[in-house]
């Protein structure tokens, strides 16, 4: 379990990082707005990443922290892609416009997946790391479907 979470970790930090610099550089308006909060997601990400991995020793308060944040971010999303904010430099494909029921299913199953989550590390759970798994899978699904590959 120790090796497959970190994995998924490792693929979830990726997916958030490729070029982001350069993305950011050029993005304004609406787009540098969701951008950032994805920086958010993913700063939350590497907090509670590092004590999955065992980095970092596990802190409820912090964690607790990190999944709130999340599940905060997660329920700005959906207002941050306003139809026609697609196009370079945003890394929205147009199946975000085009698949807008999935795309708010998906934004709506990482805001639980995030709740469950502050849950189980406000409690201390030994869940919690199966919880974890379960915002890095809704992180992978939205973006396998909704993000653009980065072409660096």
């Amino acid at each position: 379990m120790k090796l497959k979470l970190a994995q998924l970790v490792a693929v979830c930090t990726l997916l958030l990082t490729p070029a982001v610099l350069s993305a950011h550089e050029e993005a304004t308006g609406v787009v540098k707005e969701r951008m950032d909060l994805m920086d958010k997601q993913k700063d939350a990400m590497k907090v509670l990443g590092g004590m999955a991995k065992g980095q970092t020793p596990f802190d409820a308060a912090k964690a607790t922290a990190a999944a709130k944040e999340i599940e905060g971010t997660s329920a700005e999303i959906l207002q941050l892609f306003p139809e026609g904010s697609g196009g370079h430099p945003s890394e929205a494909k147009p199946e975000v416009w085009t698949q807008w029921d999935k795309f708010t299913t998906d934004t709506e199953k990482l805001a639980t997946a995030a709740a469950a989550l502050e849950e189980a590390v406000s409690s201390e759970s030994p869940e919690w790391k199966a919880k974890f798994k379960d915002v890095i899978d809704a992180c992978k699904t939205c973006h396998k479907t909704f993000r653009a590959e980065k072409k660096d």
